[in-house]
């Protein structure tokens, strides 16, 4: 039996090669022929167009291939809803949807009544569990900040988030060259900063419109304290 390979990874994964290798396995198991590997690079399914997943969805309708394997399911779709509905249409291409971590969704490809109890079953508690998981991926990223009143947003590990603070003396620097009547233009032109390689780069015009507004902030915050004889 010919069957295709779908994998994805997120944009920040190196590469598939886990992925693949395990598909492969999987194939050779069950003795079935691969008609090709096709691979994804893309984080979420929102709005993006997805060639390959069309593409192996086209080869089942065409009669090419008699089934899709995935690493996992959430490789393939991400809610139920659309799970359900792709493995309906291959099923009636005649077209299998087969998984290597969820070896259980062969009970999908029971055929009749009795398999179509088990598949809606099935494929809604795996759907569920597959928005659970993402719900939790979001909740964990939020869970990891810590933000203290007064202080800089951070991570769990303590590191604080956004961007850093430009060098004091890169701050003296742009209050001299205001001061002698420098544009901001002008000023975020001459004045670099060094990154931990030492590669130089210019400051924006907003670090030197930001740098000013706070010591304007500054004097007049000292201006406006009560004085002390």
């Amino acid at each position: 039996m010919k069957v295709a390979i779908y994998c994805r990874v997120s944009t920040n994964e190196q590469d598939a090669k886990l992925q693949i290798s395990e598909c492969n396995k999987f194939a050779k198991n069950r003795g079935f022929e691969i008609y090709n590997t096709y691979v994804e690079n893309l984080s979420g399914f929102k709005d993006i167009k997805r060639d390959k997943y069309t593409e192996v969805k086209n080869l089942a309708r065409k009669g090419i291939i008699k089934g899709v394997i995935v690493w996992a399911i959430d490789r393939w779709v991400r809610n139920r809803n659309t799970l359900l509905e792709d493995i309906t249409v291959l099923k009636s291409y005649d077209c299998k949807l087969y998984s290597v971590k969820e070896e259980y969704i062969d009970a999908i490809n029971i055929d009749g009544a009795i398999g179509k109890t088990i598949k809606d079953f099935l494929i809604g508690l795996m759907g569920s569990l597959a928005e659970m998981e993402s719900q939790r991926k979001s909740e964990r990223i939020k869970l990891a900040v810590r933000k203290k009143e007064g202080d800089k947003t951070r991570s769990y590990k303590g590191k604080k988030w956004g961007r850093k603070s430009i060098p004091l003396q890169t701050q003296t620097k742009i209050l001299q060259l205001y001061s002698e009547g420098i544009s901001i233009r002008k000023i975020a032109d001459q004045v670099k900063t060094y990154d931990k390689h030492g590669n130089a780069k210019n400051i924006s015009k907003s670090v030197v419109h930001k740098t000013i507004q706070e010591n304007n902030a500054k004097k007049l915050l000292i201006s406006d304290s009560p004085q002390i004889d």
